[in-house]
This record gives C-alpha cells, structure tokens and sequence, in this order.
C-alpha cells in the first residue's frame, strides 16, 4: 500500500475536528494563516520543540505524545496569563505511517479541545528523529502581561499546585511507555491552567511554568527581577510527604507545569478566591522574595536544604 503524500496528512489528519477560531481568516492548508487580532489586544507567543527519546519516550503511543506535546507548550501562555487563540505544528517523521498520524491527530485533536486552542496551519517533513514542534499564541489585554522580572523584595511565593509527580513516575513510564494511567497522567497529560494565569494577570508579580524543575526555574525569575527567592520546605506541595526518600526529586525533576509566581502579601485572599475559582485547592504560599540578587534558598525552619541539583539541563 502507497504511503500518503505530505497534502494527503495534512487533509486527513489535520484539516478537520479543531476547535473553531472566528479570528482565524485563513488556516490550515495555506502557505500562511491569517488572523485579525482583536483591539486592543496584545499577541503572547512562544515555541516549544520536543525531540523523540529526549522529552518523551519514542516508543509511547502516538496520542500520548500529542497530548504531552500540545499542553507543554500551551503552558506558556498560562504562564503569562494570555487566553489562547491557537497553535503552529511542524512535525519531523522518520516515516509517514497512516496508523501511527491517525492515533497522533486523534490525541491532538482531544487535546486541543480540551485547551480550547485552533490548529492554525504547520509543515511536515521528513527527518532521521521524530521531532515536534508546536509555536502556540493568545491574547493579553494591551499593555498587561507576567514576566519573569516583576518580583519585588517582601512579595510572597506561590504555586499553583504540587510538584514531583511527573518526576517520580517517570521510571515507570521509561519501562512501560504505553501506560496510560492516573499514574502517569502527571507526565502524559499535564495540568495547564490556562484561566488561573488569566485571573493571576491583576494579582501577580512575575510567573513563569515550572518546566525544569522547581529550584531551576526559580533561579530565572530571581534573576531576571534581580531579587532572591526563599522558599519553606514545609509550605510546598509535593507529590510525596517531607519524609518520602524521593521528595528533593519533587523540587528538582521538572515536567510538572504548575505555576510558579510571586505576588504582594496584600494580594492573598484574592489569589485564594482566585484558586478556588479554578478548584486549585493546593495551590498554596510557599515563601517569601528577599532582596538577595539571583539567590534561591529553600528552608526547613531554622536550616538550610542543600540539593545535589536544581533541575534538569539541556546541554
């Protein structure tokens, strides 16, 4: 049996069943996709790439795989507060096989409804590595957005929920790709709170999504706002108890997309309303911004906690 051409793919797999953007003049299947922003409206936007056996494991079923891919990258708009308006894909394929596309478009296709993102267009090719990259975009009211710089010395600490779960089942999802489970939804199926950084855009300092790890991506807001960020041990939520033998995992695997902002203490009981608006009942207080420029601390009362890592690295 022939294998399908690039245009076959695009029109079987990607052409129909996305959510419907009425910004949208022209999408899939054209050399760009047009759109007409809203006034007054800013556009957020970001890329993310996912390299097969580096970011997921390439023996996972197809769908999996878009669902993980799809909601890592929406998870930066949450992070900035933006309400998305849809995603770019650009597939490389080590092989264009028709059952292998259909599972992959039938998860993206679920996934994208649940995030309420339009597929906008994309490009396939082929390559030696299956590589995924989704360039995903929304809108901010004019001239408001969370950055990464905006904390400020005696703001709070805040996440929106516990951290280390995908970092704990992640052995079990190496030995066991095809699982797909509660277990290992943390990992396949990321939690991407998309209206609680709507809500956080009049409440929070700076934000970002913890991709890394917790202790890295903390160093990235510290320095970016040139403050310090110290944390209570006992204050963060994490997938497993203080006592657990895996628990500094929890701070320092990554994969874990909670939101990680910094806030005035005047800003709590809205931020609390906010949360529970979103049934985000563990998102929770976790420290306090010093003004010791670039510094992340993490303390169990009176001591310092030393980690043999803060996080995952690229390279």
């Amino acid at each position: 049996m022939s294998r399908p051409s690039e245009f076959d793919l695009i029109r079987d797999c990607f052409a129909s069943g996305y959510p419907l953007a009425d910004d949208l003049i022209t999408g899939v299947g054209d050399d760009c996709s047009v759109i007409r922003p809203p006034f007054p409206y800013d556009l957020a936007q970001s890329i993310d790439t996912q390299v097969a056996d580096v970011h997921f494991p390439a023996s996972a079923p197809a769908h999996l795989i878009a669902s993980r891919a799809l909601r890592c990258a929406a998870s930066d708009l949450a992070a900035m507060g933006a309400r998305p308006q849809g995603f770019h894909l650009a597939l490389t394929l080590p092989d264009n096989d028709p059952s292998w596309l259909g599972d992959f478009a039938d998860g993206l296709r679920r996934t994208a409804a649940q995030l309420g993102l339009p597929l906008l267009g994309g490009d396939t090719t082929r390559g030696t590595l299956l590589v995924i990259t989704v360039a995903v975009q929304g809108y901010l009211p004019q001239g408001q957005r969370l950055e990464r710089s905006g904390a400020q010395a005696g703001d709070d600490i805040w996440l929106s929920g516990p951290v280390g779960a995908a970092a704990l089942i992640l052995p079990t999802v190496l030995a066991a790709p095809a699982t797909d489970n509660q277990a290992t939804a943390p990992y396949y199926h990321p939690s991407v709170h998309l209206g609680f950084g709507q809500k956080l855009l009049s409440l929070a300092s700076a934000a970002m999504d913890i991709s890394d790890g917790l202790l890295q991506d903390a160093g990235h807001i510290a320095r970016a706002s040139d403050t310090g960020l110290s944390f209570d041990a006992c204050s963060i939520p994490t997938a497993v108890s203080r006592e657990h033998p895996r628990w500094s995992d929890c701070l320092t695997g990554g994969d874990d997309y909670q939101i990680l902002f910094t806030a005035s203490p005047e800003s709590a009981s809205a931020i609390e309303a906010a949360a529970m608006a979103e049934s985000l009942s563990q998102c929770r207080r976790v420290g306090r911004v010093t003004a010791e420029s670039g510094k992340v601390s993490v303390w169990d009362g009176a001591q310092l906690l030393n980690f043999q890592t803060q996080g995952y690295e690229h390279f």
